[in-house]
């Protein structure tokens, strides 16, 4: 059984079970305005991060299979609604302080270990000596590019605080 659903902010849900596992997908026009990010909310409070909105032609994209168990431990089965929020906001390709949205981060640093860590995409800074890759920081939300946890710095920025990460010109980490 297939259900489809407007999600809160923008865009439509679809929720489909198939036995012990569920199917959810989620899609929004792209408007260039920034990352989004998609939360499920249970009836009774629960929330879960479904995941980063990707540019998939057109629209925004996100797909995720997820047990059963782990959607009612997060108190988001059997009712649950989505919630579209911007992120991490950017002016068009181009951002303050030289900031562009990277569709594909994970081509960017040179260890295949990071390269695997990169969920979606990221802002990315680009000048003479390397790169920087940035993302949202949100307490209580998994923290991202985990193999990184020690060498990322706080920034403000105008979604809030981010996490940055510094690289030289071969896609190697730099320590602040």
């Amino acid at each position: 059984m297939e259900d489809q659903m407007e999600i809160r902010g923008g865009g439509t849900l679809t929720v489909r079970r198939e036995g012990p596992r569920v199917l959810v997908r989620a899609r929004r026009p792209r408007d260039e305005r920034g990352l989004y990010k998609v939360w499920l909310h249970g009836e009774r409070g629960g929330r879960f991060l479904l995941g980063t909105l990707a540019p998939e032609g057109d629209a925004l994209t996100l797909s995720r299979t997820l047990s059963l168990g782990e959607l009612e431990r997060a108190g988001c089965w059997p009712q649950l609604r989505g919630e579209c929020v911007l992120a991490f906001p950017f002016e068009g390709r181009r951002g303050a302080g030289g900031w562009t949205c990277e569709e594909h981060p994970e081509a960017l640093p040179a260890d295949p270990v990071l390269r695997s860590a990169i969920r979606g995409p990221m802002l990315c800074r680009r000048g003479a000596e390397g790169f920087s890759l940035a993302a949202p920081f949100r307490p209580g939300c998994p923290f991202p590019l985990v193999p990184l946890f020690c060498l990322a710095r706080v920034e403000r920025g105008s979604g809030g605080p981010r996490l940055v990460w510094d690289f030289d010109r071969a896609g190697r980490p730099k320590c602040p």
